[in-house]
């Protein structure tokens, strides 16, 4: 089941990857670095929102779900009360929101973008997410999610055309969780039998404000850094700064994905006291994670001039120093993610998590007020990784008081090893052609041949060894047929 959910997730996170290098380059020409900051200058006032509208549900109802997938009664009554309690919610917070967008001028003027954040808001209460993500539908979220986004892609192209405002692009982009949601509640109705009579909301009140409380903490530093940026030095500086991470937040989905298979299947091992179990997931999660993020990380870095261009256009050449020094985010944040919603969040550690990101939040605040005050985009680079080092940091260290558990050294080493060599490889293809195009591209290809060289004969790496055995055995299958 496991090597089956990984599959899905790994086509999800392939499209995730892929489809905003189709529409971002695009997108990013059209709308430059003010409308790009524009958006998501408001888009992180909506993810705030969002947030508090979700009260922890994202997480608590993936564990909830999980617990009670076997008793029919049981789902039901646990899924229509978080529901209900999300409703609820998000009919609360979208009134503050937009009586908050106008009062303050800066929301005000972009009043149209707001509009289309509430859509947002309540789209995600349709969307019921985390149902699927419990009951492991991942054949269906793939399917779905790959339809929708196609679609979506199909709108851009059609109505995003030379001097359209910004309200077109965010109003795409809302276009994917509005189908999401529609198509959500026509199939949970084969899974779930919604009934809003007798319903105990309060018992699922305070998990969920702890948990929330955890998810706020964590978001402020996420989020934070585009509002702090976008007051102090403007929405064009937003456009550079959030250029840089969303590239490198694309390669995240892969982690995103592992998170999500191994979540429920921790929740079930910590229900009957497995911890073997638990460790044993750990331990693949971090070699996983290991592997994919080292070769990124550094490609990332190596290739940085070479990813702006083609992905933003030249407009944003100061986004190569921001993604330079963000490129760390990937190994960070995907060990981060393991300790944090893989282990800590289903082990029902959620006290562990408040204490972590309280902590971080207030280190990010403080660091980038000062460093975005002096050094704009580039101080809230240096901002969010240092942050998020502090916040995997103390998660490991409530880990480790929690559950005694020893990552494997060797793959960290062997995958480390394996993408510092990306280093003189790119010195050496870049002092032998002339052509920029064919120079980048020879780049990337002779680092990625290398570091598949490397795992697959040089060190053995398990995960590539059992890759190839699986692959040879379906071979002589077909062969023998």
């Amino acid at each position: 089941m496991l090597k089956k959910n990984l599959f899905y997730n790994s086509i999800l996170s392939i499209s995730q990857f892929i489809f905003p290098i189709i529409t971002f380059p695009y997108s990013s020409r059209i709308l430059g670095p003010h409308g790009i900051g524009a958006i998501n200058f408001i888009d992180s006032f909506t993810q705030y929102f969002v947030l508090f509208a979700a009260l922890g549900i994202p997480l608590y109802g993936v564990r909830e779900i999980s617990k009670h997938k076997g008793n029919k009664s049981a789902l039901n009554k646990t899924f229509s009360e978080i529901f209900a309690i999300h409703l609820i919610s998000a009919g609360i917070f979208s009134v503050v929101y937009l009586s908050l967008a106008l009062s303050i001028p800066n929301l005000r003027v972009h009043l149209d973008l707001v509009g289309i954040g509430i859509l947002m808001i309540i789209s995600g209460v349709l969307s019921a997410e985390w149902l699927f993500q419990g009951m492991e539908q991942f054949a269906y979220i793939t399917s779905r999610t790959l339809v929708v986004r196609s679609i979506s892609v199909v709108f851009l192209f059609i109505f995003l055309r030379q001097n359209s405002p910004p309200f077109i692009y965010y109003a795409i982009m809302a276009s994917g969780l509005v189908l999401n949601g529609l198509i959500n509640v026509f199939y949970l109705r084969k899974l779930i039998k919604i009934s809003f009579k007798r319903l105990n909301l309060m018992k699922h009140l305070k998990p969920l404000f702890i948990i929330l409380g955890s998810t706020l903490a964590v978001s402020i530093y996420l989020l934070m850094d585009n509002v702090i940026l976008g007051f102090m030095q403007g929405e064009s500086a937003v456009g550079i700064y959030a250029t840089a991470l969303r590239i490198v937040r694309l390669p995240l989905a892969l982690i995103y994905a592992v998170n999500s298979v191994i979540i429920p299947q921790v929740s079930r091992a910590y229900a009957n006291k497995d911890f073997d179990t638990i460790k044993s997931l750990a331990n693949k999660a971090f070699s996983l994670i290991c592997v994919v993020s080292f070769p990124i990380l550094t490609g990332i870095y190596v290739a940085s001039p070479f990813l702006i261009h083609v992905f933003a256009g030249n407009k944003f050449d100061g986004s190569i120093i921001a993604l330079k020094i963000l490129a760390p985010l990937i190994i960070v944040i995907g060990i981060g993610n393991i300790i944090c919603v893989q282990l800590l969040t289903p082990m029902e550690k959620e006290r562990f998590l408040l204490r972590t990101y309280i902590i971080s939040m207030i280190f990010s605040l403080l660091t980038n007020i000062l460093l975005i005050k002096y050094f704009s985009y580039q101080g809230a680079s240096y901002g969010m990784i240092l942050t998020e080092i502090v916040a995997t940091g103390l998660a490991y260290h409530f880990l480790r008081n929690t559950l005694k558990i020893r990552f494997n050294k060797k793959i960290f080493l062997q995958s480390l090893v394996g993408s510092l060599i990306f280093f003189p490889i790119a010195f050496i293809v870049r002092k032998l052609i002339g052509n920029y195009l064919i120079r980048e591209v020879c780049v990337i290809f002779s680092c990625v041949s290398f570091y598949v060289f490397f795992l697959w004969f040089l060190v053995k790496n398990i995960y590539i060894e059992s890759f190839k055995n699986q692959l040879l055995l379906k071979v002589f299958k077909n062969n023998d047929k």
